[in-house]
């Protein structure tokens, strides 16, 4: 959940933004790269696509997969719980493929109480592409669906109707008004709900990606929608697109991934190129005013060489429980082996998951400096 942050000093930000690599564990040399978040069982999860949330000193994590792969830690560092799936598959609705996996579930909690996961999945029964219209979708095309629960471990329970899908799906957003650069007939990814405070009035947004394939000439877009505070479905408003993809440094694809609030500042972090490489990043976008945003204002924040990391990206951020500092959440390739997750970085090559790689979580400090909207990512919490 998103608040107001406090402002530090410069001399604050540039030394803590010196410290890049995680510490070392007791008898071992550091390494030479930041190492991923610690497991309860020591062993290293693949948890690509992840969604935090901070709930009364607990973090909340999920990831992609077949369900609702949820762990839990008192620390962003960890120890994190074996991941477990918390969703109710009984109650997926006729509009979802069951055979394709649920992307990157993102959770947060109403001001009713309630629990309210957002994710994305694929359409059951769509052909062609591109399709032309939203009346044929893609046959990729996915959708953005909502699950709820009164806890914040499930289980989770699948509204029957999509909230982001085309109009024949029953959906609230239908992605229909301010339509601008979007694809006709491709879906939508789910981004990261998010509460901010407008003219000292709280307000929830949910941010999210249009698909669409550049390397045959399709834009990708980011979209946001104001949802009702009590329930986190109820639709208020049409929807808008805030960036696209044919032009500037992220011209190959665009993925939003978080809105942050920090001051009068609105700070849009967006994961950029492909993901299944080692070039994939993370950058982010600033404004004043949540609805509009220069489509050339990308700035790199963070990437392989920057990091020691093969493709930094999917960055999410959460509130934490110390004064000044929030927490950064990515995923990376790393090495697997027969099933054996490392922490060490994928080399060179193409990573293929679960062949000869896997994407883990890592956890930061994140920080922002004296002018109130660059982001600054500190030490690496970890291992």
């Amino acid at each position: 959940m998103v608040c107001l942050r406090r402002l530090i000093t410069a001399a604050v930000v540039l030394a803590l933004a010196a410290i890049g690599t995680a510490p070392a564990l007791p008898g071992q040399a550091a390494a030479s790269y930041p190492l991923p978040v610690r497991t309860v069982s020591g062993t290293n999860y693949d948890t690509p696509d992840p969604g935090v949330l901070l709930y009364n000193g607990t973090f909340y994590g999920f990831s992609t997969d077949g369900g609702f792969r949820e762990w839990t830690a008192p620390e962003a560092a960890g120890p994190w719980t074996t991941p477990v799936d918390t969703l109710v598959h009984s109650t997926l609705p006729g509009w979802v493929d069951t055979t394709k996996g649920i992307w990157g579930p993102h959770m947060i909690q109403a001001t009713s109480g309630t629990f309210v996961v957002y994710f994305s999945a694929a359409l059951k029964g769509t052909a062609g592409n591109p399709p032309g219209s939203d009346a044929r979708p893609a046959s990729g095309a996915r959708c953005i669906g909502t699950a709820s629960s009164p806890s914040p471990t499930g289980p989770f329970s699948v509204a029957p109707a999509p909230l982001v899908c085309f109009s024949q799906y029953g959906a609230a957003d239908t992605m229909a008004a301010d339509p601008g650069n979007r694809v006709p007939g491709e879906g939508a990814l789910a981004g990261q709900p998010t509460f901010v405070t407008i003219n000292g009035q709280r307000e929830l947004f949910l941010v999210y990606k249009t698909q669409g394939d550049p390397g045959n000439g399709q834009v990708v877009t980011t979209r946001m929608v104001r949802l009702a505070d009590a329930d986190g479905t109820t639709v208020l408003g049409d929807s808008h697109q805030l960036l696209y993809s044919s032009t500037g440094s992220f011209a190959d694809t665009i993925e939003v991934q978080a809105l942050v609030q920090n001051g009068p500042w609105f700070i849009l972090f967006v994961a950029h190129g492909n993901w299944d490489s080692c070039n994939y990043s993370t950058e982010w976008f600033k404004s004043q005013h949540i609805w509009a945003w220069a489509n050339n204002g990308g700035t790199t924040l963070l990437t392989s060489a920057g990091t020691g990391l093969c493709g930094p990206g999917d960055a999410v951020e959460t509130a934490s429980e110390v004064a000044g500092q929030d927490r950064i959440f990515l995923a990376s390739w790393v090495q697997e082996s027969n099933g054996v997750i490392s922490t060490t970085p994928f080399g060179t090559g193409t990573p293929q998951e679960n062949v000869n790689a896997a994407r883990v979580m890592y956890a930061a400090v994140l920080r922002f400096a004296s002018d109130g909207y660059t982001p600054i990512v500190g030490e690496y919490l970890g291992q």
